[in-house]
């Protein structure tokens, strides 16, 4: 073997920190890319998956954001709808918002077994023959009702307890629910003298007073912490504030188009108001869309609010914008009706970004309720 394969290879100490060095680097960009690619895809996973979206709908006052659930907003919006229906001061849907809020956290209670339920007599086998046909040809009829038996549902939701006051925690078991449109019959007999409280209910009235003079199942002192919370959203509900409330929604698990039953549930809240053929269904499935009329709505109907100027009779009145109050209905409902865009005015609601957005189209008669995603 010659000399020269028999000399050691030496590396110097500068070489040696030189490759050590790039070793490092070229492990670090090694890890840092691999945890970015990670961290990368786990965000689009996330996002894709809605995993940080917090549904919600919410109304701002000043700096302050009010939020409910899109069920409670669901609950809210019909009892604004009744109470301007009802052609009722805007702090009746706020006092009703309140106490549903404080009795039944705006849940509806019906149960929908009872509400489908129809009554049968007992001891006659006529009775059960005639049943029987009854059932077949109703059995016939189910597919084209197409939603009307849930939207009947829908438009009477158990909102309240009731039972008198019952404050101590025995008794207050005894309380049995109550719908919205018993609590307004309440509210309204109240407000003409005809209840039996020596406390008849009017717009002036603060929520213990109110819990009062309605008979309010709970200690009327529980009612007020709702107030503000439920002033903010009975304002936009009622049609009185426009593009104030907006939901945002889960694109994931939305429920199929049911532009029959959003039909249905207005026709049975607001036929009052808009007329009973104010809503049409245009085409079907996910390309159908509702467009209610509101150029039929008298000047004199929905929910009112004092001004702030006055005029030769007092006060002058604020009332509601028929296209806003069934606009901002719409947008309450689309979890439960799978609503993707309502259109009123010169704005446009999109379940996907969850914003009102100005639009080139201006839609002053009618309100238009997509079920389209863009």
């Amino acid at each position: 073997m010659s000399p020269r394969a028999d000399r050691p290879i030496t590396v110097s100490r500068t070489v040696y920190r030189r490759r050590r060095r790039v070793k490092a680097v070229v492990a670090i960009t090694v890890v840092a890319a691999a945890v970015g690619a990670t961290g990368y895809g786990a965000w689009q996973f996330i996002e894709e998956n809605e995993y940080l979206l917090d549904e919600r709908c919410s109304v701002t006052v000043g700096e302050v954001e009010h939020r409910l659930s899109p069920a409670q907003a669901y609950s809210a919006a019909h009892l604004a709808a009744a109470a301007a229906e009802r052609d009722l001061p805007v702090e009746a849907a706020t006092d009703a918002i309140s106490i549903s809020l404080q009795e039944t956290s705006l849940d509806n209670r019906a149960d929908p077994a009872e509400e489908n339920a129809e009554p049968v007599e007992d001891g006659s086998d006529e009775a059960e023959a005639d049943q029987g046909e009854t059932e077949a040809a109703e059995g016939s009829e189910e597919s084209e009702d197409g939603g009307a038996q849930e939207a009947q549902a829908a438009a009477s939701p158990v909102l309240f307890a009731d039972g008198g006051p019952q404050w101590d925690a025995v008794n207050a078991t005894s309380s049995t629910p109550t719908t919205a449109e018993d609590f307004y019959a309440r509210l309204i007999e109240s407000r003409d003298g005809d209840a039996e409280s020596d406390l008849e209910w009017s717009p002036d009235l603060g929520l213990e007073e109110v819990a009062e003079a309605l008979g309010r199942p709970q200690n009327p002192t529980f009612y007020p912490q709702h107030e503000e919370l439920a002033r903010a959203f009975a304002r936009p509900l009622t049609g009185l504030q426009p593009m104030v409330m907006t939901c945002e929604l889960s694109q994931l698990d939305v429920p199929g188009p049911d532009p029959e039953g959003l039909t249905g549930e207005l026709e049975a809240s607001l036929s009052g108001m808009l007329g009973a053929e104010a809503a049409a269904v245009e085409g079907s499935g996910d390309s159908a869309m509702v467009r209610v009329s509101v150029s039929d709505v008298e000047d004199e109907a929905g929910a009112t609010e004092p001004g702030s100027e006055d005029d030769a009779e007092g006060a002058a009145t604020e009332r509601t914008e028929p296209e806003w109050l069934v606009a901002q209905w719409a947008v309450a409902s689309a979890e439960t009706y799978g609503v993707q865009s309502v259109h009123a005015g010169a704005y446009e609601w999109h379940r996907d970004s969850g914003l009102w957005e100005r639009v080139d189209t201006i839609s002053d008669d009618a309100v238009v309720i997509g079920f389209s995603r863009r």
